[in-house]
C-alpha cells in the first residue's frame, strides 16, 4: 500500500557548508589554522587541494545561490570566517571588505528566498591566536571569540535570524589533540583536549548569552555531531567503555547546551585521571550559563 507523505510548507530543504570550505583565501586579512596547515603541508590534503581556492564561492556565490534555488533548496547554512571579518583580533574591529562580502552573501540569499543560517566557527581559528596564546586552551581566546561574535551580531544581526556558535566542536579536541587528524596535529594530549572542551563550551555559552542580551529577533544554538556509543558486549568492561565514550564524545557538549551542566560521572572520572586540574582552580561550571 502506497502512502503519500506531505511535508509542511515551511519545511527546510537545505544545504550546508562553511566559509573555509568554500570561499578561498581571497582578500582575507588573517590566515586561519586550515590556511596555515595547507601552506606548510599541502601534501596532507587530498590531491594537494586545500582552502586557497576551495570551491571559489568568493567569486561564484551568485551563481551558486541560483543553482541551489533551481533544485528547490530553500535554506542554506554557511559560516563567517573570523579571519575574514575581523581586522584587529584583539579588539574585534571589523574589516570593511569582510563586512561587504558577507552583506553580499546575505543579500543574495534573500533575493533567492532562502533562509540563511550563519555559523561562527567551523574549525577555522585564526592561526596567530594558536601561535600566540595556545588557541582554545586559552581563556583569552574565549574572550576574543566573544568580541568577534559581537561584531558579527552588530553588523548582521538585523538581517540574519538563525545563528550557531560552533560546528561540531568535538572535532577540535578530537582531531587536533587526540588523533592528529587536524592542525595542530597533536596526539594523545588528553589534558589539553579537556581544557579545549571546557573553553569551547564556555565560549558558546558566552556568545549565546551575548546574543540574547542584545535583544535580537532570532534564534541561536550549536551544531553537534553526536555519535551514539554501543557496547560490544554486556561485559562490565564494555558497558563502562560505552558509558565513558557517550559522556566524553557526546554529552560533554550536549549536556551543557541543554541542561547547563557537565555530566557528573565524566567530571569525577576526569578528576580521577588528573586531567582537569589546570582549569578547575581558575574556573567553575558556574561560568557556563546558556541563559
Amino acid at each position: 500500500m502506497k502512502k503519500k507523505l506531505v511535508f509542511p510548507n515551511l519545511f527546510w530543504w537545505g544545504a550546508a557548508s562553511s566559509g573555509p570550505q568554500t570561499e578561498g583565501q581571497y582578500g582575507k586579512v588573517h590566515e586561519n589554522v586550515m590556511d596555515y596547515w595547507f601552506k606548510t603541508h599541502p601534501e596532507d590534503f587530498f590531491d594537494n587541494v586545500g582552502p586557497l581556492v576551495a570551491s571559489n564561492f568568493f567569486h561564484t556565490y551568485t551563481e551558486d545561490f541560483h543553482l541551489m534555488k533551481e533544485i528547490g533548496v530553500n535554506s542554506f547554512r554557511t559560516s563567517i570566517q573570523w579571519s575574514r571579518l575581523i581586522k584587529n583580533l584583539e579588539t574585534g574591529e571589523p574589516d570593511p571588505k569582510g563586512i561587504a562580502f558577507y552583506n553580499a552573501i546575505i543579500e543574495e540569499a534573500k533575493k533567492n528566498q532562502m533562509d540563511l543560517v550563519m555559523n561562527l566557527h567551523h574549525f577555522d581559528l585564526p592561526v596567530e591566536l594558536l601561535q600566540k596564546y595556545g588557541g582554545w586552551e586559552s581563556k583569552h581566546v574565549v574572550e576574543l571569540f566573544v568580541k568577534f561574535a559581537k561584531t558579527a551580531f552588530t553588523c548582521f544581526g538585523d538581517k540574519v535570524h538563525y545563528w550557531t556558535t560552533f560546528n561540531e566542536p568535538m572535532v577540535i579536541p578530537e582531531a587536533g589533540y587526540l588523533y592528529a587528524f587536524h592542525y595542530p596535529n597533536l596526539k594523545g594530549k588528553g589534558k589539553e583536549a579537556v581544557q579545549v572542551i571546557y573553553n569551547l563550551n564556555l565560549a558558546s555559552a558566552k556568545v549565546i548569552q551575548l546574543y540574547r542580551s542584545l535583544g535580537l529577533d532570532g534564534k541561536i544554538g550549536i551544531i553537534l555531531n553526536l555519535t551514539p556509543a554501543y557496547p560490544r558486549s554486556n561485559s562490565p568492561e564494555d558497558l563502562e567503555a560505552s558509558r565513558f565514550t557517550e559522556d566524553f564524545f557526546n554529552k560533554v557538549f550536549l549536556n551543557p547546551a541543554v541542561k547547563g551542566t557537565f555530566p557528573e560521572r565524566l567530571v569525577k572520572q576526569l578528576e580521577r585521571w588528573r586531567v582537569m586540574e589546570s582549569y578547575r582552580k581558575r574556573a567553575s561550571t558556574d561560568e557556563i550559563k546558556y541563559g
